[in-house]
């Protein structure tokens, strides 16, 4: 009689146990979903925003084929704007250090060549008094003046000189997307030969005060700053989605930084990223989170150089596949071979071995730009 009773409490138990153990498997199963459900709405939800921009990028650019018949845009070594109805535009190559400025009108009546004339002025005093985080103008003490003998713009000579320049605009007609021909109002400024130094030796304090707390070679980040946007805080590449003078792009090293060094779970906004301050901090920090999360095992320095440079444009793939064959599923035996060839190769046989076997054509030119620029004083003043 006992033992039955004793049988019939176990038999209680274990049905106690399997069904709470169904119940938390339940619970489980219900969280993943809970889960599941959450991720699947974000992505729709992000996918949904990138239609929208698309949608909204469409109706811009069609806007401006409309009255020029090309579309010109930003792109990190180029600084593209328009006015507000995209009957002015200014365009400033960080790289060739020249700048254009155009207007469109309808007619060759004096009303439209004042009007003209008056979209160029406006044009001009824009972009000359665009300023970034530091509040001072970004093309300051940069612009030769084209009709005083090239001198340079100072910052109180702008609407005077702006308006000088817009007097002697170039014409020529333009036939839109829309089969209507224009007249086309066209001024060219130049910037001075040493317009890359200038502009590097404006951020170089904020460069060298984060290399120094994040032990990275100021060399490099010059190098890098200088060859993702030739030190242009309004950088921008929308077909890779990179941001400012480092290109950070918002869902990889941006995420990643703004967690580490902000303690904030999102993506940085792209005001954030045209911030140089916050876009070099990302940028030298990221070189950091390279050096000691994906290439602390190789102790040759030059060589780890390497490998932050190549991780920097193309990602740590770019490094895994040229010296093993593979970009993922590697193998220990082949994993731990790379790490010692990546410690004991000579320098510069592996900067040749990157130079041929690194995948991607763009991180091959980019190591070698990077590395030709840190040769360089402060990888300033040379395109």
């Amino acid at each position: 009689m006992i033992n039955k009773a004793v049988l019939f409490m176990v038999i209680l138990v274990i049905s106690a146990f399997c069904l709470a153990q169904d119940s938390f498997e339940d619970y489980l199963s219900g969280q993943n979903q809970q889960q599941t459900d959450y991720i699947n709405r974000q992505n729709a939800d992000f996918a949904n925003y990138h239609q929208q921009q698309d949608s909204l990028f469409i109706q811009y650019k069609d806007d401006i084929e409309k009255l020029w018949n090309e579309f010109r845009e930003s792109t990190p070594k180029d600084w593209v704007s328009y006015n507000e109805d995209f009957s002015g535009r200014s365009e400033v190559s960080f790289e060739s250090g020249e700048i254009k400025v155009d207007a469109v009108v309808e007619s060759t009546s004096p009303q439209d060549q004042v009007k003209a004339r008056e979209i160029i002025k406006k044009q001009i005093v824009s972009i000359l008094q665009e300023k970034d985080s530091t509040d001072k103008p970004i093309l300051a003490e940069q612009v030769k003046n084209p009709v005083s003998s090239g001198k340079v713009i100072s910052e109180d000579q702008i609407e005077e000189i702006a308006e000088e320049i817009a007097a002697n605009a170039e014409t020529t007609e333009v036939t839109g997307a829309d089969n209507q021909t224009r007249l086309k109002y066209t001024i060219s400024m130049e910037l001075i030969p040493d317009h890359i130094r200038k502009r590097a030796e404006k951020y170089k304090h904020i460069i060298e005060n984060f290399c120094q707390e994040y032990q990275i070679d100021p060399r490099l980040a010059l190098a890098i700053a200088h060859t993702e946007s030739y030190f242009n805080p309004k950088a921008y590449n929308r077909h890779g989605n990179a941001y400012g003078m480092m290109q950070i792009v918002p869902k990889y090293a941006g995420i990643n930084m703004n967690n580490i060094l902000f303690h904030k779970n999102q993506k940085p906004t792209s005001e954030e990223l045209f911030n140089p301050d916050i876009n070099l901090h990302m940028g030298i920090a990221y070189l950091r989170w390279l050096a000691d999360n994906k290439w602390d095992k190789v102790k040759n320095e030059t060589n780890q150089t390497y490998c932050m440079i190549c991780s920097y444009n193309g990602g740590p793939g770019t490094i895994y596949k040229a010296m093993t064959g593979k970009m993922n599923k590697i193998g220990q035996k082949n994993w731990d071979k790379m790490f010692a060839d990546l410690s004991t190769m000579d320098s510069q046989k592996l900067y040749k071995k990157l130079r041929k076997d690194v995948p991607y054509e763009e991180t091959r030119n980019y190591i070698e730009k990077v590395v030709a620029k840190m040769s360089n004083e402060y990888a300033m003043g040379r395109n």
